[in-house]
């Protein structure tokens, strides 16, 4: 199917990600800043055309990341009160606002109401003041997904948030004793210390105690932290070993030796009262152990040797797993793309993040390694965005680079693209599309940058939901396979 069209008009067609090949003739190119205008074709269709990119070095601000982010936030929590005991008479108005504080509002680092709230590039909401004590204290990293955050990169305000929780009023819990403020959630937070109403509450905040607490362990948590899961998990051994002498005190405590069979006389002993105050097993009486109490401890002493071999088991498979990816990584880029004789094998790891991350900025993009038609012929590569309009759909193009063959080369370029997603399972589903070029697109022409700012191919080509439903993402790993040759 071949048609002619203006350069500012656009090719659709319907995508099946399970087709198979089709022909179609590049027809159009236009501005990166076109993938924003106003475009009609259904989620399920892909539109042939170049497009223009910013290359790697030097990009310019191009358009402001999107509001609202298009993936969803899974991470949840439970609101809690940790002000203290309070009366009877407050405990339906406290359960009323942990019902009000929706979780779309809620910081995850202070489990309250977000204050200032702040948008990372990896799409997670924080009050400011938390996020920043948090990177100061932790290497820089997000506390949901570990991800690396820029402070003057990767945060922006929210003000769409902001604006929605000062919104919300709410009454003062302190309402039935006669308080009538009506404020927000942060409002309320800066007047209840104030409230002329407000009762005096305890001075110690509420404990939870260790339940190995009755065999004299002394730790104490807060229970709107970890800290009690953390204590039962780390010191394991310590309260092993603290049942261990509980159980040798309660047997030293309990200990009535059976009274033996005595026959005429031979029970006055036992009969003044003296027969049930026999003095304890030695072993008990001096402090050892008893034959049960030795195998305690010493499957006691087995468990902590065992566990220690489980870390380091685990920490030495960690680090065999690590070397293994970099091994992989480096073997697929030494491949000198001189001799690739126009064939890019592109490996998209984590393919999720990668999603997230294209959808956080328009101005995100995912080049490919570069390769060469022949060891002095043209040098290309290939580009993954995702337009703000349109979140769900993946754009891929395609974009000639300078290389020191260019002083000799016939331009423009002349030759046959092929567009390949390789299906991991089942080879009969890989999506195939074959693209010819046309000397008057200007993403032919000879390149004036290290990367052309014009590229050529699809401004919607797979669906990101039906890469993921018809099989295409393996272990989070998506594979296109691109052969250039020449005509």
């Amino acid at each position: 199917m071949q048609r002619s069209q203006a350069a500012d008009q656009k090719t659709t067609r319907l995508h099946q990600p399970h087709n198979h090949s089709h022909n179609h003739i590049l027809l159009q190119q236009s501005e990166l800043g076109e993938h924003n205008s106003n475009d009609t074709t259904t989620g399920a269709a892909r539109v042939a055309a170049s497009s223009s990119a910013t290359p790697l070095a030097g990009a310019s601000s191009g358009p402001t990341p999107p509001r609202t982010l298009a993936i969803n936030q899974n991470h949840r929590y439970a609101a809690s009160d940790t002000s203290g005991d309070q009366d009877q008479d407050h405990d339906h108005d406290q359960e009323q606002d942990e019902e009000l504080l929706d979780s779309r509002y809620e910081c995850a680092i202070c489990i309250d109401w977000l204050n200032e709230p702040v948008l990372t590039s990896c799409g997670h909401r924080f009050c400011r003041s938390c996020l920043t004590a948090w990177l100061q204290k932790n290497n820089q990293c997000c506390p949901l997904d570990n991800k690396r955050l820029s402070a003057e990169h990767d945060i922006f305000p929210d003000n769409y948030t902001r604006r929605e929780i000062e919104q919300l009023k709410h009454k003062c819990p302190n309402s039935p004793l006669g308080c009538s403020v009506v404020a927000s959630p942060i409002e309320l937070h800066r007047h209840l210390p104030s409230c002329p109403y407000r009762r005096q509450l305890s001075q110690d905040p509420p404990e939870e105690k260790c339940p190995f607490a009755k065999i004299k362990c002394d730790f104490v948590g807060r229970p709107e932290t970890n800290q009690l899961e953390e204590h039962l998990k780390a010191d394991m051994p310590h309260h092993m070993q603290l049942m261990l002498q509980a159980f040798q005190q309660t047997a030293i405590a309990t200990w009535q030796p059976h009274k033996p069979s005595t026959s005429g006389g031979g029970g006055g002993a036992l009969e003044n009262g003296h027969g049930s105050q026999l003095p304890p097993p030695q072993q008990y009486a001096n402090g050892g152990m008893g034959v049960d109490e030795q195998i305690v401890q010493t499957m006691y002493q087995r468990i902590v040797v065992l566990e220690q071999r489980t870390r380091e088991q685990e920490t030495r498979l960690e680090n065999l797993q690590k070397q293994l990816r970099m091994a992989r990584q480096s073997s697929s880029s030494s491949v000198d793309p001189r001799y690739s004789n126009g064939t890019i094998v592109w490996r998209i790891e984590q393919l999720g993040a990668l999603v997230a991350r294209l959808r956080a900025n328009a101005n995100n993009l995912e080049y490919s390694r570069e390769c060469y038609t022949s060891p002095h012929g043209y040098k290309f590569c290939a580009r993954l965005n995702i337009q703000p309009r349109k979140p769900h759909v993946l754009s891929l193009h395609v974009h000639l680079m300078q290389s020191e063959n260019d002083y000799h080369l016939d331009w423009p370029f002349k030759g046959r693209i092929k567009l390949c997603m390789v299906h991991p399972v089942d080879a009969s589903l890989s999506q195939h599309d074959t693209i010819m070029t046309k000397p008057e697109i200007l993403a032919f022409h000879k390149p004036r940058e290290a990367i052309s700012t014009r590229g050529f191919g699809f401004l919607e080509y797979a669906n990101i939901s039906n890469i993921i439903q018809l099989g295409f993402c393996a272990d989070d790993r998506l594979l296109i396979k691109i052969e250039i040759n020449i005509v």
